[in-house]
């Protein structure tokens, strides 16, 4: 060591300090985007107030120096992501808390007795409200995850103090966004913060560029993709028999000739689509009509995916 360097623990510190690297995650942007839009509206039903929800910064750092600046007398939730067993924080300003305990109380926000509320340990009822309010959040949250994958947020805890929610070493590499919240002329912040660890079972599918990039795809388009499909109207050729006839036989045809066809009366129908045999059974009548009973059923999709190409897909 040089002199002047300084004692092994400060060199430590220094290199502790010296920034901290990780992986970009694009996908995790669009998620954070979409939140923005569902925060809105629910917020917007839950307290039937002006609402503006904001996304201001998306940041990595490590865990300790982003609890090192929490928003103004926070409220904590730790909540876990069940499918992934890892935990995350929702932290939000303790005054905006009580705006909003305060609203579905059914009272008028009051800046002065919004600041005194959120020195002082909230009570049972003010808790079980921002429980419901964090767990809103989750869900929305959750929802946005969607395009990634299926998950659950669930809030197991509430905690007034940073302190007490460590959820993993304080040199951990963090991704922390955070949203201004904007309800009923409050102002305040929202921060989420994922330690890298807990994203790790979809860093994969985080990774991508863009949607279309990734495994899984929207759920909400692939349900309403299915919905259009299973509405679309198809139609069959119902065909008993088929055979070759040269051009001069067809010239020859004239009204009234009979075609005899080399195929016992009991031979089945096939029913048939783009020269592709779906369904086959015996021809029969009901109600006066032709009718054909559907005994066999040749639903083949690797055949018909050869036959178009989409094998490789």
């Amino acid at each position: 060591m040089t002199k002047g360097s300084g004692s092994p623990r400060l060199v430590m510190e220094r290199l502790a300090n010296s920034g901290v690297t990780h992986e970009r995650l694009p996908m995790l942007d669009i998620v954070f985007d979409r939140t923005v839009q569902m925060l809105t509206e629910s917020f917007l039903h839950l307290t039937s107030q002006e609402v503006a929800v904001q996304l201001e910064d998306i940041s990595y750092n490590r865990f300790q120096d982003f609890m090192k600046e929490p928003p103004e007398a926070p409220v904590i939730a730790i909540v876990r992501a069940v499918a992934w067993d890892q935990s995350f924080l929702l932290m939000i300003d303790g005054s905006l808390v009580f705006t909003l305990v305060e609203i579905l109380l059914g009272g008028q926000p009051n800046p002065e007795t919004r600041q005194r509320a959120a020195q002082r340990r909230p009570t049972s009822i003010e808790l079980q409200l921002t429980t419901r309010i964090f767990k809103l959040i989750a869900e929305r949250l959750a929802e946005a995850f969607e395009q990634i994958a299926e998950v659950e947020f669930r809030v197991e805890r509430l905690e007034m103090n940073p302190q007490f929610a460590a959820i993993t070493r304080t040199t951990s590499a963090c991704v922390r966004s955070t949203f201004r919240l904007d309800i009923a002329r409050a102002r305040g912040e929202l921060q989420v913060l994922f330690p890298y660890s807990s994203l790790e079972p979809v860093k994969e599918h985080l990774s991508q560029m863009f949607v279309g990039d990734q495994f899984g795809g929207d759920r909400s388009w692939n349900r309403h993709f299915e919905d259009a499909l299973n509405k679309t109207e198809l139609s069959f050729d119902a065909v008993l028999h088929s055979q070759l006839a040269t051009l001069q036989e067809i010239l020859a045809w004239k009204p009234g000739q009979t075609l005899t066809f080399e195929t016992p009366a009991e031979t089945e129908v096939r029913f048939m689509m783009e020269d592709l045999e779906f369904f086959r059974g015996p021809m029969g009548r009901k109600g006066g009509k032709i009718a054909a009973q559907i005994e066999e059923i040749n639903l083949d999709t690797e055949e018909e995916e050869d036959r178009f190409g989409l094998g490789g897909l």
